[in-house]
């Protein structure tokens, strides 16, 4: 055997080797993404405006700079005795077209709320439109 045949079969097991080596060397991965969903409770068939929307206003609209009692933004009052016949009064609600009251429009567009607070989650958004579309009794 020649030099060059020795050497090109040392070179062959030289890789054969490191492939080998390569192959073990490695950890099997599971590339799966496991994510975590938000599960929020159904909506309730009947939503009430005390149960569930004045909660809303009061954790995410009615604070102090916003629509308080003291001097309402938009002159929109949101405080829990007197929200209902604000949202009337000053026309935020549509019960013909609940998709185009501005109540939903303001709180889905971005716009309300304001920063420092969040935004609504989907979740409180489908109450509010969904009350609306229940004719927003005062219940």
């Amino acid at each position: 055997m020649n030099i060059l045949q020795h050497t090109n079969k040392a070179m062959a097991t030289l890789y054969m080797v490191a492939a080998i080596a390569l192959f073990f060397s490695c950890k099997k991965t599971d590339n799966t993404t496991t994510y975590k969903t938000e599960t929020s409770p159904p909506i309730p068939s009947v939503v009430s405006f005390s149960v569930h929307i004045v909660p809303i206003l009061n954790s995410s609209c009615n604070s102090s700079g916003c629509h308080s009692s003291v001097t309402p933004a938009a002159n929109l009052n949101l405080t829990a005795t007197a929200a209902y016949a604000n949202l009337y009064s000053k026309h935020e609600i549509d019960t013909l077209n609940p998709t185009l009251s501005n109540l939903n429009i303001e709180i889905n567009n971005g716009d309300m709320p304001k920063a420092p607070y969040s935004q609504l989650s989907n979740y409180d958004k489908q109450l509010i439109l969904t009350w609306i579309q229940q004719k927003a009794k005062n219940n």
